[in-house]
């Protein structure tokens, strides 16, 4: 069977199961590379905070995560307050779109159903990638913006 024809054929629990892994993949990724960011520009400026949370500073995303939804939200008074509160959202999802059609792997067996480790088989795979990644930055745009 072609990768089309085993993706045509997988059941809405294992598209919703890759779903779900692509978006802790990419959630991971973004942790992972703000962790080694801060890391080499806290040892650059030579502040030893960044890297002193838990070991090798590994715990100071998990910190950041817990601290941000309890500081307190500025929204300016002259705002679009929709515009405003749904750029981040523009910015996210064509990442999420751009990671539904990068294939992970080959065929495997997840639970006895044959499939590919890829959501979506597009013919124009890159070309998703790459519009994806020109449409993301409108959510900065909007933001300011707003």
């Amino acid at each position: 069977m072609t990768r089309a024809q085993l993706l045509a054929d997988d059941p809405i629990w294992l598209i919703l199961l890759k779903v779900v892994v692509i978006f802790l993949f990419a959630l991971l990724t973004a942790m992972i590379s703000v962790w080694g960011e801060r890391r080499i520009i806290g040892r650059m400026q030579n502040r030893p905070g960044p890297n002193r949370v838990g070991p090798f500073g590994l715990l100071q995303p998990v910190a950041d995560a817990l601290k941000l939804p309890f500081k307190e939200e500025i929204i300016p008074i002259t705002a679009d307050k929709g515009v405003y509160r749904i750029a981040p959202v523009i910015a996210l999802f064509p990442t999420f779109i751009a990671f539904s059609v990068i294939p992970f792997g080959g065929e495997v067996s997840i639970f006895g159903e044959r499939t590919v480790l890829q959501l979506v088989d597009l013919p124009v795979g890159v070309l998703v990638v790459l519009a994806c990644s020109s449409i993301g930055i409108y959510g900065a745009v909007l933001a300011g913006w707003a």
